[in-house]
């Protein structure tokens, strides 16, 4: 049997002198498989991206990639495995767009060198993928929040990860750009990517189907194949408002809309 690309054992975290911000949370990922994860704001999803990733140490429980403890991988081993796309992705505002997303292949240089010419096809592809190839020389700091964010997405994917971390990609993104995003993703599973991702739109996760994870306010955390978590009264206690989870025969899928 394979082991899961990534998985959560019991994990809990607290920063210091303050009650736990999420515990018990379990799950695990094979490639191919997406993870939504929907809560209001403040509950610990970026937090538990962070302590995914190894950027937070958990209180307690085990991280485990490709079946390996987080602590026994190395940095450049994890940042083969995993990739992050983090809220705050204007990091490197001073590089052209291209030097921004050349070091998502810092991984794969010895030590010392530069990119090769594979690394630059790999860019280049990547940003004519996201429709960002126009401009590759164009400084970060000059972007659009959007554009950044679809950037920061595009130095991700150049890591060639085998699970993409994405918390909340869609902020910045118009409307057309959210449903671009979400076939990549959705084609990128088809790929064998496992894929992590944090929203506030429950129905980005019912488009994603997969497994979706609750971060309710209380710390609890529930996990499950998405149409089986994600229900009217769930949904409702989850944000504290009246929503409804329906099959629209209009648009072939399950929706949720909130009600008056």
């Amino acid at each position: 049997m394979t082991d899961p690309v990534i998985a959560a054992r019991r994990l809990a975290f607290a920063f210091p002198r303050q009650a736990p911000l999420f515990h018990d949370v379990s799950f695990t990922l094979a490639p191919g498989e997406i993870l939504t994860l929907l809560g209001p704001n403040g509950v610990g999803k970026s937090t538990l991206l962070a302590c995914l990733t190894g950027r937070l140490t958990a209180s307690a429980g085990e991280v485990t990639v490709t079946g390996h403890p987080l602590h026994q991988i190395t940095t450049r081993e994890l940042a083969r495995q995993l990739a992050l796309v983090p809220q705050d992705y204007r990091s490197g505002a001073d590089l052209t767009v291209e030097e921004f997303v050349l070091t998502g292949r810092a991984p794969y240089h010895l030590p010392f060198s530069g990119p090769s010419g594979e690394d630059y096809r790999l860019v280049s592809a990547e940003l004519a993928r996201l429709d960002l190839l126009p401009l590759a020389h164009r400084k970060l700091r000059q972007l659009s929040g959007g554009q950044a964010q679809l950037v920061a997405i595009a130095r991700a994917l150049v890591q060639h990860p085998r699970c993409l971390l994405l918390d909340e990609p869609m902020a910045a993104l118009d409307l057309g750009r959210q449903q671009a995003l979400l076939t990549l993703l959705l084609k990128l599973r088809q790929q064998g990517v496992a894929i992590i991702i944090t929203t506030h739109l429950p129905n980005h996760a019912l488009i994603l189907g997969g497994q979706t994870g609750l971060f309710f306010p209380d710390g609890h955390f529930t996990v499950g194949a998405s149409k089986q978590v994600m229900t009217s009264a769930s949904l409702s206690t989850l944000y504290q408002t009246n929503l409804k989870v329906f099959f629209a025969a209009a648009l072939g899928r399950w929706i949720c809309e909130p009600t008056s």
